[in-house]
């Protein structure tokens, strides 16, 4: 039920959440990943940067069970504006 999404280009993770923080919506950054943590940067891990790439171009969208379509319409109108700009 958590939705998440990938950006590319001039439009970064941080300003979609600030951009919906202004509308009083929360978003979040998808998690750090184990390795990046402090206590886990000295011990070895298998990955090719996959994981990286997504926590830095990647943010959780707001989701609730109780989300109606015009919920949905509003995020989708806020985040597709920052192309628009």
């Amino acid at each position: 039920w958590l939705s998440c999404m990938t950006v590319t280009g001039d439009v970064k993770p941080l300003d979609i959440m600030l951009e919906l923080e202004e509308e009083n919506i929360e978003s979040r950054p998808i998690w750090k990943p184990m390795h990046m943590q402090p206590y886990y940067k000295s011990y070895d891990f298998i990955g090719a940067g996959i994981s990286e790439k997504i926590f830095e171009s990647g943010i959780c969208l707001p989701s609730d069970t109780k989300m109606t379509d015009e919920d949905l319409d509003r995020v989708c109108e806020i985040i597709k504006g920052l192309w628009h700009k």
